[in-house]
């Protein structure tokens, strides 16, 4: 039987794959896996591996982290029940510390104290500082009564949300993971000026927050005990209903949340009694959406909780699976297919905490608390096994279940069976999985390839001490670079070049303009066979379209901003590659001493994609991390016309529904149509300012390269200068090679 070794790091992104002990080829189609995160992959490398082999009875071993595993054994299982295939799957674990984002900022704080001051720039620290202090975002979605200030109270163990004044809650609340049990909070206006400063925080003060109409946002500092945040930042974010916002920033915010690449988890609170309504549809739409692009962990990010799911009568024959099974046909209509559906009672769970940690509860509270025993005798009403936890978790909650037994603790086993403690391990998970492990990567990626070309240099100059054909060879090739770059042809040439450029964006703006037109079509569908409707059909007919209307224009809008941010990052990768080009190309023209790894000694300090677009652009940062240009300059907001002429027959009054199309439809759609064309010319003029920024920075660049350069030219020029050099820079060498071992040891497993 064939074996094949499969080992997988998420804080280097390596994956290395091995068939009967010999490493894959380089044209083989798993190679394009080599530097990808596994949850983008694992559901297409069964196939992939099987169509290479030409069989499909082998076994696999997994080398990497438990939670790898667990979907590299997913994806097998899978795999061999849909194609009774033989794919037999092991593990070899690997040891993983949890201290590694602290490891990795001691490192930093190393490297900025070490002897290469190329390694202490300020774009290196701004990087770091930003790839490791953004905050990680948990959005709280919903629809009204749907229970979701229920629950997030269970998951603070308090009464702070209002939640009898729910349905009429349109401010957005942010809540700061901290260490201190006090709660904190403040209130800002549409402006983010603050109208009531910190202070602490009750259920009364929210209440008075969230009733004034000038509030537009609320924040809050308190600590959410049971989301272990790992060194994390993290925000926990309770928006407003999709069709229940203040004002359009906050229906903006839960399209962008849901939209952004950075991938914040979304928790989706249903109302178990109330599957189907109107307000869910749009949002659930665009849900679907980016669950089928994004491998694994685009489905992982999005849990669907299931509230008020204890509200069934299962004497009446009502049922947990019969409720899960409706929701995920539901779910599964809007395109969400294997949703993460997890039964909640979040009321229970609250009652439970609140009682834990010492809080005065109503007659009524008492009430329903004194119920919690049916979630012991009811095996329907024991939501832990509803969950789609991964074995570990389940058997984790298990464990405080059978702890809560043992010590006769009635409210703690209840609590488990609650559902509310599976949402929080799911969300730990995630963070485990992909947060931190994405966090590690990206501070890491802020100076690894300084740190790279560090090494390199420090070896060529080794190596042109023993090889005197290399350094004579190495002095000649730095003379007539050196000399290119004085004539300054090929920069200028470059220049040119960069500044003729066209950029085609045809494409992905004529997929907004087929989303626009489909969802009009839909709107106008409602009533294409009909000619006209009595006034008060009217009435409501018309204030759906508007909300249909709302949550389009906040569907189009973030899909602008995310296009416009994309294309110039794009643009900005592609400037980057031209350049690395160009330096080769230089390099080549005047010799071959240099192999191609050693050309990167040649790539100082470049800036990255993110902070080029940065640079160029105004942005608004949001709470997670993520940037988007701002709309301020190109997106006009669409006003509302008259709706309708009214013709009265009789007793009863009629509308026109040509009318209404023409007067609210009709306008709305033009609306987001100019709003594309602004948007279109937004992104040529910053695509020209990209390039007038790239030309100011190739001088920059040139002038580092032109160091670098004559650096080489004159230690390659003699031998003897060379071994001085040697010497001099030997502690700095013994602290790159030891910088180098210590990074390698917080990144591996």
């Amino acid at each position: 039987m064939t074996t094949i070794f499969l080992k997988y790091n998420p804080y280097k992104v390596e994956t290395v794959v091995t068939i009967d002990g010999e490493p894959i080829k380089e044209d083989s189609y798993l190679a394009q896996f080599k530097n990808e995160r596994l949850q983008l992959w694992i559901d297409q490398f069964i196939q992939r591996l099987i169509d290479e082999l030409n069989e499909d009875t082998f076994s696999l071993n997994f080398e990497g982290t438990q939670f790898d595993f667990e979907d590299v054994e997913e994806a097998c299982a899978k795999y061999n029940a849909e194609h009774n295939a033989g794919v037999t799957v092991s593990y070899t674990a690997s040891e993983n510390s949890n201290n590694k984002i602290d490891e990795l900022k001691e490192l930093f704080e190393y490297m900025q104290e070490g002897p290469f001051e190329d390694l202490k720039s300020n774009g290196i620290r701004r990087n770091f500082d930003k790839a490791l202090s953004s905050d990680f975002e948990i959005a709280v979605v919903a629809t009204m009564s749907s229970g979701k200030s229920t629950l997030i109270n269970s998951l603070l163990g308090t009464e702070l949300m209002p939640a009898k004044n729910e349905a009429c809650t349109a401010t957005i609340a942010t809540i700061k993971n901290t260490e201190q049990k006090d709660l904190l909070g403040r209130c800002l206006n549409h402006e983010q000026e603050e109208i009531e400063e910190w202070q602490e925080l009750n259920l009364e003060v929210m209440e008075r927050f969230n009733s004034n109409e000038e509030v537009s946002d609320i924040e809050i500092k308190a600590n959410i005990p049971n989301i272990s945040s790992g060194k994390m930042n993290l925000v926990l974010v309770d928006t407003p209903g999709p069709n229940n916002s203040r004002n359009s920033a906050h229906r903006d915010h839960t399209y962008r949340v849901i939209k952004n690449d950075t991938k914040p988890m979304v928790l989706y609170v249903l109302n178990a009694t109330q599957l189907g309504i109107q307000d869910d549809n749009d949002l659930l739409n665009t849900v679907a959406e980016q669950m089928k692009s994004g491998g694994k962990q685009s489905k992982d990010r999005f849990i669907f909780a299931v509230n008020k799911i204890d509200e069934f009568d299962t004497e009446a024959g009502e049922s947990v699976s019969k409720t899960i099974r409706e929701v995920r046909e539901y779910l599964e209509e809007k395109g969400i297919e294997n949703p993460n559906i997890f039964p909640v009672s979040a009321l229970m769970a609250k009652l439970i905490r609140m009682d834990q940690n010492g809080h005065k509860l109503t007659k009524k509270q008492k009430s329903v608390l004194r119920e919690h025993d049916l979630f012991i005798e009811e095996d329907e009403l024991n939501l832990l096994k509803h969950a789609p936890l991964s074995e570990k978790r389940k058997e984790n909650l298990y464990e405080k279940v059978q702890v809560a037994k043992e010590e006769e603790d009635t409210y703690q086993e209840a609590l488990m069976y609650s559902g509310v403690p599976s949402i929080e391990e799911a969300i730990n998970e995630y963070l485990e999985k992909y947060a931190v492990t994405s966090k590690i990567t990206t501070a890491v990626n802020s100076f690894k390839d300084v740190v790279e070309a560090k090494r390199l240099e420090q070896n060529l100059k080794t190596e042109l001490v023993s090889n005197e054909q290399k350094r004579i060879g190495i002095h000649e090739q730095m003379k007539k670079l050196n000399e290119e770059i004085d004539k300054g042809n090929r920069a200028q040439q470059f220049k040119e070049r960069i500044q003729s450029k066209q950029y085609d964006q045809h494409d992905i703006i004529q997929r907004i303009e087929g989303k626009i037109e489909r969802r009009i079509d839909d709107m106008v569908g409602i009533f294409r066979d009909k000619e006209r409707i009595e006034e008060y059909e009217a009435n409501k007919l018309i204030e759906r379209l508007k909300e249909d209307i709302k949550s389009l224009q906040s569907d189009i809008k973030t899909d602008l901003e995310l296009i416009i941010l994309m294309v110039l990052k794009n643009d900005a990768n592609a400037l980057l590659a031209e350049y690395k080009g160009y330096v080769q190309d230089l390099i080549e023209v005047s010799g071959n001493a240099l192999s191609t790894e050693e050309f990167s000694i040649f790539f100082p300090e470049m800036p990255n994609a993110e902070s080029i677009v940065q640079d160029i652009s105004y942005n608004d940062s949001v709470v997670s991390g993520q940037e988007w240009v701002s709309t301020s300059k190109w997106y006009n907001p669409f006003s509302w016309g008259d709706g309708y002429n009214k013709n009265v027959y009789s007793t009863k009054t009629f509308v026109n529904v040509d009318d209404i199309t023409e007067n609210v439809i009709f306008p709305a759609k033009l609306n987001l149509y100019e709003n594309i064309e602004c948007a279109r010319s937004y992104l040529q003029n910053e695509e020209q300012s990209l390039k007038v920024y790239f030309n100011n920075e190739i001088d920059r660049l040139e002038n580092l390269l032109k160091q670098k350069v004559e650096e080489i030219e004159m230690l390659s020029g003699d031998s003897e200068v060379i071994k001085e050099k040697l010497v001099e820079d030997k502690v700095k060498y013994e602290w790159l090679q030891d910088f180098q071992i210590r990074l390698n040891n917080i990144l591996e497993i």
